[in-house]
Formats: C-alpha cells, sequence, structure tokens
C-alpha cells in the first residue's frame, strides 16, 4: 500500500509518500500554491504517478484536542477533494509536526530559508510515518 501524506498550509504545502511494506516514507517535498483547483490537480497527478492508496492529512488541533481555524480549513479541503478522488482519505492528528519538522531540519544543518521552504514536506513525512505506525 502506498499512502500520499499532506501538510496543508494556506500558501504551501507539504506531500510525503510512504508505502507499508517499508513503515514509513521516503519521499517528500514541498510546494506553493495558486489556489484550491490548482492544488487538486496537482494531488491527482501524484496519486496516479505514484499510484497512491491511501491518503493522509495532518489535522492540525489545539493542545487541548479543540478545532482551530486551520483545522476547519483542513477539513474543509478533505471534503472537497474526497469528491475528487476515489480513495480513502484519513485525517491524522498533527500537533506538534511543525516543531519537530523544524528541529530536524537544523539538526541536519540546513538553511533556515531552506527549513521555511521545507518544512511542510517534513511534516508531511512526520504525519505520513505516524500514521504507518499505527497501521501496523
Amino acid at each position: 500500500m502506498k499512502v500520499l501524506g499532506i501538510d496543508y498550509g494556506k500558501k504551501n504545502i507539504g506531500f510525503a509518500i510512504g508505502t507499508s511494506i517499508l513503515g514509513n516514507s521516503s519521499t517528500f517535498f514541498s510546494e506553493s500554491y495558486k489556489n484550491q483547483k490548482s492544488l487538486i490537480l496537482r494531488i491527482l497527478k501524484i496519486i496516479d504517478e505514484w499510484e497512491i492508496n491511501e491518503l493522509v492529512i495532518g489535522l492540525p488541533l489545539n493542545m487541548d484536542d479543540s478545532e482551530s481555524e486551520m483545522s476547519k480549513e483542513v477539513r474543509e479541503f478533505s471534503k472537497i477533494l474526497s469528491q475528487a478522488i476515489n480513495i480513502n482519505i484519513h485525517l491524522v492528528d498533527e500537533r506538534l509536526t511543525t516543531v519537530e519538522a523544524k528541529s530536524i531540519l537544523k539538526e541536519q544543518n540546513k538553511k533556515t530559508d531552506y527549513i521555511d521552504k521545507e518544512n511542510h514536506g517534513m511534516a508531511a513525512k512526520l504525519i505520513v510515518d505516524s500514521f504507518l505506525r499505527e497501521k501496523r
């Protein structure tokens, strides 16, 4: 099974691709997008190219488990996306993945501008890895 993980942001989005065979993700990247329509087309292309079976989207909950404005936006985006694709979409708690992603990138001695750009991709990787661990 191949899983596409998404760390959704208002301007940038992170992607990670993992497999249940490996139990983690090995490919991740970040991109900017102009609007949701172009973003959905990009996601459809990735699903087709990588033969994705499941989709995991990070859900940014507050530390007290309440919904944030961004989590509401992610839920709405996932509803729109579910109408365009024919695979399962899972929402996964992504609390602290942004902080962890920045820490990992800093440990890898990446420059600050690189960290800001690639943070979404690393966060998506952490989301996929967490999802695959839980499925085991």
